[in-house]
């Protein structure tokens, strides 16, 4: 009896070890949910611009070819005619540079393109030149430098010379292998109010320089004019011509 209370007991106390080992941990407490903070992404602040200062080299530049490529778009006929109305302005008036006379300033391009086309220039200036010396060598005498004198442009010449088509008749006042003795002549009558130039020819083969008054529509208004000139001037020979054509259309627009 003993014995099997011993037996009893031993089976107990293996039971009871068995349990402990046997026995499951408890589940670890579900983990804290970590919060992730996002930064906040603020705006960048705009600064606002500031317009450059007038003087700026970048601003003047940006500006020019904004100005250039804006021309460039524009009509071709547009750009013409500005051009042609900033050379028309310029044309109008010419400032006499040191060195300058009336035959040099005459022979220029973007003048007469003639030095015997002096006289058109002191007809145009009779305020500024025509207190000038009366002499043979004036035409090429140096001007004072700075005088502003007035041209004719190319359009007012066009529209000069449609008003004088059918004035084809002039008078020849004189007819010399030089210039110098005409050039008295030439101040005398334009400061008589006559429209004088000269022009020149070539008859058989020889050279000839022609002081002309004109222009008339009939004869006999030069024939007039003839007749007054050669008694002012205390000349003979003076006579009434009707020019050419051509002659008509480089001097009657003047």
């Amino acid at each position: 009896m003993k014995g099997s209370a011993t037996i009893i007991s031993i089976c107990l106390a293996a039971l009871v070890l068995w349990g402990g080992c046997s026995r499951e941990e408890p589940p670890p407490p579900p983990a804290e949910k970590i919060k992730v903070v996002k930064p906040i992404k603020m705006p960048i602040p705009q600064r606002p611009k500031t317009p450059l200062p007038e003087g700026d080299e970048k601003t003047q530049g940006e500006a020019q070819e904004v100005k250039t490529t804006a021309l460039e778009q524009r009509p071709l006929e547009t750009v013409a005619r500005e051009q042609e109305t900033v050379v028309g302005e310029a044309a109008g008036y010419y400032t006499v540079k040191k060195g300058d006379s009336l035959s040099d300033i005459a022979e220029r391009q973007d003048v007469y393109g003639d030095p015997l086309k002096w006289p058109l220039l002191y007809r145009d200036n009779m305020d500024e030149l025509g207190s000038l010396p009366l002499a043979e060598a004036l035409p090429d005498s140096e001007l004072p430098e700075g005088l502003r004198l007035r041209i004719i442009s190319p359009d007012e010449a066009r529209q000069n010379l449609n008003s004088r088509l059918h004035k084809a008749w002039a008078v020849n006042v004189l007819s010399a292998t030089t210039t110098e003795k005409m050039t008295p002549l030439a101040i005398r009558l334009m400061k008589r109010g006559y429209p004088v130039y000269i022009t020149h020819a070539t008859v058989k083969g020889k050279d000839w320089v022609r002081l002309r008054v004109g222009f008339f529509k009939h004869r006999t208004e030069a024939d007039t004019q003839a007749k007054e000139i050669m008694s002012m001037l205390h000349l003979t020979g003076s006579w009434a011509t009707k020019v050419e054509k051509k002659e008509l259309e480089e001097f009657g627009g003047y």
